[in-house]
């Protein structure tokens, strides 16, 4: 199979796109949150090799990384899940260490099971996120009170980019009409920054309260 500069164009796309994970990354290792920082790292990854399966798939080093470029996209799909199940335990603002981990593992678990009774279905997908977002409303619910945080500018900044990285993942559900896989990879870049910022913003209103 010859390659064409646009295939070539496509996986570069792919790779460069989920870049915007770095910043994110550091952070989370820097604040001591090492779950969020594997979790997302390796989102990151699978994404990679998941888009740039669908260019190289049939190259000998593709092969050596074990998996097919369907496997990577289930990969992509699992990890995808557990990073906005992350976002929510983070709005959620648990402060019992404990029933942190019980959430973070109980929600592994069900994540893994609807990708592998469904791992193509949207329904299925949704599910798990949806659950993780229903149990953070009932949290709110229960404490009556927003935390500071979720009025510091740097979560607004987040879920500015959310909005807008949701119009691009939107723009590129149709992968026939989405040329390079670029508004794809927009959705790619944007969420890596919108997630920087919401977990940004609770570092900036602790700082702000020790200065105080």
């Amino acid at each position: 199979m010859v390659l064409t500069n646009e295939q070539i164009a496509q996986a570069f796309i792919a790779f460069a796109t989920n870049l915007s994970c770095i910043p994110l990354g550091y952070l989370c290792i820097k604040r001591g949150s090492a779950y969020e920082a594997v979790v997302g790292v390796a989102c990151a990854i699978a994404s990679m090799m998941y888009h740039i399966g669908e260019v190289f798939e049939d190259k000998v080093w593709f092969g050596l990384t074990g998996l097919t470029e369907g496997q990577w996209h289930r990969l992509d799909n699992v990890f995808t899940i557990l990073v906005f199940q992350c976002l929510m335990f983070f709005l959620m603002d648990i402060q019992n260490y404990q029933w942190l981990e019980f959430l973070r593992w109980t929600f592994l678990v069900f994540t893994l099971y609807c990708q592998e009774k469904a791992p193509w279905e949207v329904f299925y997908t949704i599910l798990p996120i949806g659950a993780s977002f229903f149990l953070m409303i009932l949290q709110h619910l229960y404490k009556r009170k927003v935390p500071e945080w979720v009025y510091n500018r740097e979560f607004h900044y987040g879920l500015g980019l959310l909005a807008i990285a949701a119009v691009f993942f939107v723009r590129g559900l149709d992968d026939d009409n989405d040329y390079l896989r670029i508004n794809h990879g927009i959705w790619h870049f944007f969420v890596g920054f919108a997630f920087y910022y919401i977990f940004l913003s609770r570092d900036k209103a602790l700082k702000n309260v020790k200065n105080y």
